[in-house]
C-alpha cells in the first residue's frame, strides 16, 4: 500500500509539473498575440485610416474653402495618425522580424512626407467655383443598404472626387498631382505591414495548438499508466486481505442476520484482535436478547446485566427500561384521560339546552368515571335583587341534611370560598360532620374531597364538589380541573342561549304591543275625522300622516356602551333628516339632544342606568339634523357577550311628533272659530233694536249649537289624545 500510494504521488507530481510547463508556454505565446501582435495590427489599420481621413478632409477643403477644415486636418494628424504611430513605436521593441521594423520606419517617414505635402497644397489652394456631387446610390460595391468593404468605398470616393474636381474646380489637380501617389504608396506599405503581423499571429496560433496536442498525448499516456499501476497494486492487496476479510465477513454476517455466532473464528494475523472483540460483542448481544425478551413481557424489574451495566449501551438500556416503565404508566394515564374527555364531550354536546339536565349527567359521569362516592354541582345565578349566588343544580349520593338550603352565597363555606378565590381546594382531613356518604349499608365519612371552580375566560360559572373514600391522584385532580373548563364553557353557552331566547321573546312582545298601539291610534283618528266634519281638510292631512307613520315601521339604531353610534336603519336615518349611516357612525348620542339636556345630570344618570343594564323606555324629546324637534316612543336595551359584559345598546322607536302637533292645531282652530263667533255677535249687537230680533234669536241658537258642538268635539279629542298618551306612556 505504501509503494502504491508513493507511486501515485510521484505520478501526480510529474503530471502537475508537465501541466504547469505547458500552460506557461501557451500563456507566453498567447500573451504575445494578445498584447503585441493584435494591438500592432489594430494601430497600423488606425494609422492607415487616419491618413485617409486627412486626405478626404483636405479634398473637402479644396472644394469648399472652409477654413475650419484646416484645423480639423491638424487634429486628425495629432489624435489619429500620431497617436497610432506612438502606440506602434512602443510595441515594435517586441517584434521579432527586422523586416517589419524597417517597414514601419518607412511607413512613418512616408506619413511625415504626406503631412508636409498636405500643408504645401493648403498654401497653394485657389478658390473660384465648381460643383461636385456624390451619391452612394452610384456605388456598385453595396448590397441593399449594406457596405462590406470600407477600403473599396474609400477608393471609390477618392476616384470620384479626383474626377470631378479636376474638371470642375481650380484646386482639382492639386491633390491628384501632389498627394495621390504618396497616399497610394502609404496604403500599400500599411497593408503589407498589416499582412506580415497577421501571418506572425497565425504562426504563433499554430504553435499553441501544436503544444496543446502534445500536452493531451502526454497527459493521456500518464493517466493510462496510472490506471494500469493502480490495478496491479489492487490485485496484490486484494489477494492478501481476502482471507482475513472473509473470516471477518462470516462473523459479521451472522451478527447482521440477527444471530449470535456459536464458535470463535481465527485468522492468525492482526485481524484476530477484531475477532476477539466480535466474540465479546456476541456475548453482550446475547444478554441484550434476553433483556429485550423480559422487557417485551412487561418485566421491567429484571436483573439481567447488559455490558455490565456500563458504557453507553449498558447505561442506555438501563435507562430505556426505566423510561419504558414510565411511558407505560403515562400511556395508561393518557388513555384514561382521553377516554374520559371524549365521553364527557359527548355528554356536553348532547345536553346543551338545559342547565338541570346538563348538571345531572355531568355529576353522575364524574363520580362514576373517577370511582368516587359522592358529588354535587353549583351553578352561578342571580337572586331577586340581581346579586349573584350559587344554586345547587345536581347531587350524587349526598345526605339530604347536607343541602336543606340549595343556595350558597359567595364566601359562604368552602364552596363559596372557592367561588371567590377561583382556586381549587383539596382536603384529606375533613371537618367533623362536614358530609357523610349514605348507602344501603349505612353512613360513612369520605376520606378526601376536591372542590373545583368552573372557570371560562376568567369568569366563574359554577363550582363542582366530589368526595371519595380513597385519595385523588394528581392526574385525577388535573382531569377534574381540565374538564371543569369544558363544563364552564357549556354552562356559558346554555346561559347565552337562554338570554338570547328571552331577548327575542321580549322583542316580539314589544313589537306586538307597538302594533296594537298603532291600531288604536288609527281608530282614534278615524273617530276624530267623523266628529270634526268642519275640519275635513286638516283631518284628511292628519290621517295621511298617521297612515304613513303606520307603514314606516319601527326605527332602529345601535350604540356602544359609551354612547357612540355604531349603525342605524333607513327609517331612523330618514326620520332624523340624514342621508346615509356614515353621517352618524362614530358620533355620540348627544347629537340628538338640546345642549341644556346633554350637559345635565339627568342625561348622565340616563347613561349610567344603561351601563348598569337597566332598560330605558318611554317618550323622548329629540332633535334632527336640521334642528327639528322630534317626539319618539321607544326603548333602549343592552346586549351582553358570553362573559356577561355589555357590548351594545340598541334602541327601537317610532315617531309620535304628529300627535302633539295635531293637538296644538286643533286647539288653535277652536280658538279661531270662537273668536269669529264673538265678532259676529258684536256686529249683531250694533244693529238697532226691533230690526233683527229673529236674526238675533237664530244667531244665539246657532252660537249655542256651535259651542256645544265644539265643546263636544274638544272633549272627544282630549279623551282620545289622553287615551293615546296613556298607551304611549306619556304623563
Amino acid at each position: 500500500m505504501i509503494i502504491g500510494y508513493s507511486s501515485m504521488a510521484l505520478l501526480i507530481v510529474i503530471v502537475v509539473l508537465i501541466t504547469l510547463s505547458q500552460i506557461a508556454n501557451i500563456m507566453v505565446m498567447g500573451n504575445d498575440i494578445l498584447e503585441n501582435k493584435q494591438p500592432s495590427r489594430m494601430y497600423v489599420d488606425a494609422m492607415k485610416s487616419g491618413v485617409r481621413h486627412s486626405n478626404v478632409t483636405l479634398q473637402n477643403y479644396l472644394l469648399s474653402g472652409n477654413d475650419a477644415l484646416k484645423k480639423e486636418i491638424d487634429e486628425i494628424w495629432e489624435k489619429e495618425v500620431q497617436s497610432a504611430n506612438d502606440s506602434i513605436d512602443s510595441l515594435k521593441i517586441y517584434w521579432n522580424s527586422p523586416e517589419n521594423i524597417i517597414l514601419f520606419e518607412k511607413l512613418s517617414r512616408l506619413g511625415n512626407r504626406i503631412k508636409a505635402k498636405q500643408k504645401e497644397v493648403l498654401n497653394n489652394a485657389q478658390f473660384g467655383g465648381g460643383n461636385i456631387s456624390l451619391s452612394l446610390y452610384n456605388y456598385m460595391g453595396s448590397e441593399g443598404d449594406t457596405i462590406y468593404d470600407k477600403n473599396d468605398l474609400q477608393s471609390w470616393i477618392d476616384e470620384e472626387l479626383n474626377n470631378q474636381s479636376s474638371s470642375n474646380n481650380p484646386n482639382g489637380n492639386l491633390y491628384a498631382e501632389n498627394l495621390k501617389p504618396l497616399s497610394d504608396e502609404f496604403d500599400e506599405k500599411a497593408q503589407l505591414l498589416y499582412s506580415n503581423l497577421e501571418e506572425e499571429s497565425m504562426a504563433i496560433g499554430e504553435k499553441i495548438f501544436s503544444a496543446r496536442d502534445r500536452f493531451v498525448i502526454v497527459e493521456s499516456s500518464i493517466v493510462i499508466f496510472s490506471i494500469i499501476l493502480c490495478f496491479l497494486f489492487y490485485r496484490l492487496a486484494r489477494n492478501q486481505f481476502k482471507g482475513s476479510i472473509d473470516a471477518l465477513q462470516s462473523e459479521v454476517k451472522i451478527l447482521s442476520e440477527g444471530n449470535i455466532p456459536e464458535t470463535k473464528a481465527n485468522t492468525n494475523d492482526e485481524f484476530d484482535i477484531i475477532l476477539e472483540e466480535i466474540h465479546t460483542l456476541s456475548g453482550n448481544l446475547s444478554n441484550v436478547k434476553n433483556f429485550a425478551l423480559e422487557v417485551g413481557k412487561g418485566s421491567f424489574d429484571s436483573d439481567i446485566s447488559v455490558f455490565n451495566n456500563q458504557g453507553d449501551i449498558g447505561n442506555s438500556l438501563a435507562e430505556m427500561r426505566d423510561s419504558l416503565k414510565n411511558v407505560s404508566e403515562e400511556a395508561r394515564i393518557r388513555n384514561w384521560t382521553n377516554k374520559g374527555s371524549a365521553e364527557f364531550g359527548d355528554i356536553l354536546r348532547k345536553f346543551n339546552n338545559n342547565i338541570g339536565e346538563l348538571s345531572d349527567h355531568v355529576i353522575t359521569f364524574m363520580v362514576s368515571y373517577l370511582k368516587a362516592n359522592q358529588g354535587s354541582i353549583f351553578i352561578v345565578d342571580e337572586d331577586e335583587n340581581g346579586e349573584e349566588d350559587l344554586q345547587l343544580t345536581a347531587t350524587y349520593a349526598y345526605d339530604r341534611k347536607k343541602f336543606l338550603e340549595k343556595t350558597i352565597q359567595p364566601g359562604q363555606g368552602l364552596v363559596g370560598q372557592v367561588y371567590l378565590e377561583k382556586q381549587s381546594i383539596y382536603m384529606k382531613e375533613l371537618p367533623e360532620n362536614y358530609i357523610t356518604i349514605t348507602s344501603g349499608l349505612g353512613k360513612a365519612t369520605p376520606k378526601s374531597i376536591f372542590i373545583v371552580p368552573l372557570i371560562a375566560n376568567d369568569t366563574v360559572y359554577g363550582v363542582i364538589e366530589i368526595g371519595t373514600f380513597t385519595e385523588f391522584t394528581d392526574n385525577e385532580r388535573k382531569f377534574i380541573e381540565d374538564v371543569g373548563e369544558n363544563i364552564a364553557s357549556s354552562v356559558q353557552s346554555v346561559k347565552i342561549n337562554e338570554r338570547t331566547n328571552r331577548l327575542l321573546e321580549d322583542s316580539q312582545q314589544m313589537t306586538e304591543e307597538m302594533r296594537a298601539q298603532e291600531e288604536e291610534m288609527r281608530q282614534n283618528m278615524e273617530e276624530l275625522q267623523a266628529t270634526q266634519e268642519e275640519m275635513e281638510r286638516s283631518q284628511k292631512e292628519n290621517t295621511e300622516r298617521l297612515n304613513a307613520m303606520e307603514k314606516s315601521g319601527l326605527a332602529y339604531i345601535e350604540f356602544t356602551p359609551s354612547g357612540d353610534i355604531l349603525t342605524a336603519d333607513e327609517t331612523f336615518i330618514s326620520l332624523f333628516g340624514y342621508n346615509t349611516v356614515d353621517e352618524l357612525k362614530g358620533k355620540h348620542h348627544r347629537i340628538f339632544l338640546s345642549d341644556d339636556y346633554a350637559n345635565s345630570k339627568e342625561y348622565q344618570s340616563f347613561w349610567d342606568n344603561l351601563k348598569a343594564g337597566q332598560i330605558q323606555s318611554g317618550v323622548f324629546e329629540r332633535y334632527g339634523k336640521n334642528g327639528r324637534k322630534i317626539n319618539i316612543k321607544g326603548s333602549y336595551t343592552v346586549l351582553r357577550n358570553q362573559n356577561g359584559e355589555i357590548t351594545k345598546i340598541i334602541k327601537f322607536a317610532f315617531d309620535v311628533s304628529e300627535v302633539y302637533e295635531r293637538l296644538e292645531v286643533l286647539v288653535q282652530e277652536k280658538e279661531t272659530l270662537l273668536k269669529q263667533l264673538s265678532e259676529i255677535e258684536v256686529k249683531i249687537e250694533g244693529v238697532e233694536p226691533g230690526q233683527l230680533n229673529e236674526l238675533k234669536i237664530y244667531q244665539k241658537q246657532l252660537k249655542k249649537s256651535l259651542v256645544e258642538k265644539l265643546q263636544q268635539n274638544e272633549a272627544e279629542l282630549k279623551n282620545a289624545l289622553k287615551k293615546q298618551k296613556g298607551d304611549l306612556g306619556i304623563s
